[in-house]
């Protein structure tokens, strides 16, 4: 597709949409999670009964951070979830690296996020970048490390602010080259703490009120872009969509699967067997859930680290509302979005919602019909 056509595309979403550039605002909402995890007792890299809650009952307003003023018809509509809000803010997303390994979960605050990405890390295993924007959280986590597969991701959000545990030198080194605003440990290790409970070094929590804190002392950021098209309220699904129950998706150790659940309006999650919720006992499920079918290469910085290539194209599935459409992904550039679109060449639109990116590779989805 060539990049008028994209841009040709976008503009008209935008005006469909009539969506925001930006930020949080003065009514965020905050999403308590509890402090007591479950015990872990061995190294890194290599449930049932649980009573399941809304993650709307948890919330509860925050304080404000600082904010500037944006024009009416833009202080509606947030731009990572498309969800109409009360007087939209202007500051920048936060990209968190959580750990998912089996001995960091329960995660904190992951059902907070407005975006989630997953991508594949050492030895099968994944980690997720969750990106946070109209809601807050006292606690997340635990947070790791930075790999190579994030600079793309991070160059999609316009100068976001990142939270990491740091990295080797060679993926810090190439890290300057990306356009961010720094919140690790390493640039502000006052913002986070180890959890007694748990074992190093899946215990290092934040909370994402102090890394905003920090963000604009170090120059703040940028206001997101609208990452996704988005659906008019009464529109109709397309010819195309197709009614599912879900997608498998092997990522080589960590087993996935998205169960549609009409009573959530949601994808509901299970790992490795088990249903995933966070450390509050709240179920993961996301209202839509993109399954961008990519490559890995060696990462530069480290031959035995997998690097995500997101710049391309390859197979897309989209599912939301109960329903799935296949198609295409598309991104050229670093500085472009990622555009999707249906075989016909349509660019695919979704509902408003917390929004789930798996980055698996080819022949590792399923879909249950």
């Amino acid at each position: 597709m060539s990049r008028h056509r994209w841009r040709v595309v976008l503009c008209i979403v935008v005006a469909v949409a009539a969506a925001s550039c930006a930020g949080t605002p003065p009514s965020a909402r905050l999403s308590p999670t509890s402090t007591t995890p479950q015990g872990i007792n061995a190294p890194d890299e290599t449930a049932g009964g649980t009573t399941l809650i809304s993650s709307q009952d948890l919330q509860q307003p925050v304080a404000d951070v600082a904010a500037t003023t944006l024009p009416p018809e833009q202080r509606n509509i947030w731009p990572l979830t498309g969800i109409q809000g009360e007087d939209v803010g202007d500051w920048p997303a936060l990209l968190v690296k959580i750990d998912n390994h089996d001995r960091a979960r329960p995660q904190f605050g992951i059902n907070s996020a407005d975006v989630v990405f997953e991508e594949i890390v050492e030895g099968g295993l994944t980690r997720f970048a969750a990106v946070f924007h109209s809601k807050e959280t006292n606690i997340v986590g635990p947070v790791r490390s930075v790999r190579t597969s994030d600079f793309d991701l991070l160059s999609n959000f316009n100068r976001p602010l990142f939270a990491n545990s740091g990295g080797n030198e060679a993926v810090l080194e190439l890290l300057r080259d990306v356009d961010f605003v720094d919140v690790s440990s390493n640039a502000d290790l006052d913002s986070y703490r180890r959890l007694p409970e748990r074992q190093s070094p899946h215990n290092l929590v934040t909370s994402t009120r102090p890394l905003r804190v920090v963000g604009d002392d170090r120059g703040g950021g940028g206001n997101p872009p609208i990452l996704f098209a988005r659906r008019g309220l009464d529109e109709p699904l397309p010819a195309a969509a197709v009614e599912v129950k879900g997608v498998d998706i092997n990522y080589g150790v960590t087993n996935v699967r998205y169960r549609w659940d009409q009573n959530r309006n949601g994808w509901i999650r299970s790992q490795d067997g088990s249903l995933h919720v966070d450390a509050a006992g709240v179920v993961v499920a996301p209202e839509i859930v993109i399954v961008q079918v990519i490559s890995y290469r060696r990462s530069a910085a480290d031959g035995r680290s997998p690097e995500a290539v997101l710049l391309g194209e390859g197979p897309a599935l989209v599912l939301y509302s109960g329903h799935l459409l296949e198609g295409l992904w598309e991104r050229r550039e670093a500085t472009d979005l990622t555009y999707y679109s249906d075989r016909a060449g349509q660019a695919i639109t979704v509902p408003s919602g917390s929004t789930w990116v798996a980055l698996p590779r080819v022949g590792q989805v399923q879909i249950v019909e």
